[in-house]
């Protein structure tokens, strides 16, 4: 066996003092405490408002535990409110941004940009343009992402909502002042927000969503990898290679279609009133103010009928206003569907109590 020299020895032993050093380096500035900022529960909600304007990119994470049954037509919905999704981001604007959802099959990403919406599909290899607004649709990835989640759930809170600070965090290397959020509504499933944001800009970087009676958050998004800086032109532009399936979509009359299941929906269903909606949809609406508000959405007659009877073997089934109905709770989301006399399938959902849901059916079968 061979001798080390002392001095060899005190060389090894210092290069492998500095490996160490450097490799738990993250973890001890992470742990380092966060000095707290000097602004208000107000002054943060406003920064955080107004962070629309703030460029950046990053990589992100959200995971959601909802438990919600497999219903037709919805797989991929069900599939992003329950489980984790990881996206890759880059914004520049409430225009110009672009974010790649990471799946099984690879990816797929959509694009905002200027001349419309592109949407990527790894698995066929295609890349669509659509045309047309889309004043309905179904959630996606991009809706999970810190900043527009932040800002879509401080945009729900009423003049009673309880604002507060939190202790703040470190996230993805950046200082975060922390926003706590609890509604006013009885009937919201939601106990509490909380929102962390960079000091400086306010751009949530981490949201938890609490629900009634949940020591753990049901839905946490948070940045894993954050930088505050523009991207460059070419992340946010499709460019699509040589064996690339393009495709162009226009989207349908959203109206035409949607208005055609049956009469248009009431202004007020009790004493709930009907939100405001410019798009000149009479058949989709919400309900209510605040964090108690619902949407109502007429199925076509073979669509509603797959998924109420899809729901029936993962609900309770219940009777509203003489009519069957199947209720669907989850600890944040909660459906209701019911079969109209001489109507089609209404669904009505939100985070909302199942009673509110089953005033508001028994309301819409005794105006309709």
């Amino acid at each position: 066996m061979r001798v080390l020299s002392r001095r060899k020895v005190r060389r090894w032993a210092m290069v492998a003092a500095g490996t160490a050093l450097l490799s738990g380096l993250p973890a001890v500035v992470g742990a380092l405490p966060v000095p707290a900022p000097a602004q208000s529960a107000e002054q943060l909600r406003t920064r955080i408002g107004a962070s629309a304007a703030v460029p950046y990119q990053g990589y992100a994470q959200s995971y959601v535990n909802l438990d919600l049954p497999n219903l037709p037509n919805l797989t991929n919905v069900v599939r992003l409110l329950d489980g984790t999704t990881d996206q890759y981001v880059w914004y520049r604007s409430p225009r110009q941004w672009r974010a790649d959802e990471l799946t099984t099959a690879g990816e797929d990403d959509i694009y905002q940009t200027s001349r419309g919406t592109y949407l990527w599909d790894y698995a066929r290899n295609e890349l669509t343009k659509v045309i047309g607004n889309q004043p309905v649709r179904l959630p996606r990835a991009a809706d999970l992402l810190p900043p527009p989640l932040a800002v879509r759930l401080l945009s729900f809170a009423s003049r009673a909502a309880r604002f507060s600070t939190l202790p703040a965090q470190r996230v993805a290397g950046v200082d975060a002042a922390g926003l706590r959020l609890v509604p006013a509504d009885p009937a919201s499933t939601i106990s509490a927000v909380q929102i962390w944001a960079d000091t400086s800009s306010g751009l949530p970087v981490k949201v938890e969503v609490f629900a009634r009676g949940a020591a753990a958050p049901v839905l946490v998004s948070r940045f894993l990898d954050v930088s505050l800086t523009k991207p460059g032109g070419p992340a946010l532009t499709p460019r699509p290679g040589p064996g690339i399936d393009r495709a162009t979509t226009a989207l349908p009359d959203a109206a035409g279609v949607l208005n055609s299941y049956g009469p248009p929906l009431p202004d007020v269903l009790g004493w709930i009133r009907r939100v405001a909606n410019p798009t000149g949809l009479t058949d989709v609406a919400a309900y209510g103010r605040g964090f108690s508000r619902f949407a109502i959405v007429p199925l076509p007659h073979r669509t509603g009928a797959a998924v109420f009877s899809a729901a029936s073997s993962a609900g309770v089934t219940i009777t509203v206003a003489n009519s069957t109905a199947v209720v669907i709770e989850t600890p944040l989301i909660t459906m209701l569907l019911v079969r109209s006399p001489a109507g089609p399938v209404y669904l009505l959902t939100g985070a909302v109590t199942a009673r509110r849901l089953e005033y508001a059916a028994a309301s819409l079968l005794g105006a309709a």
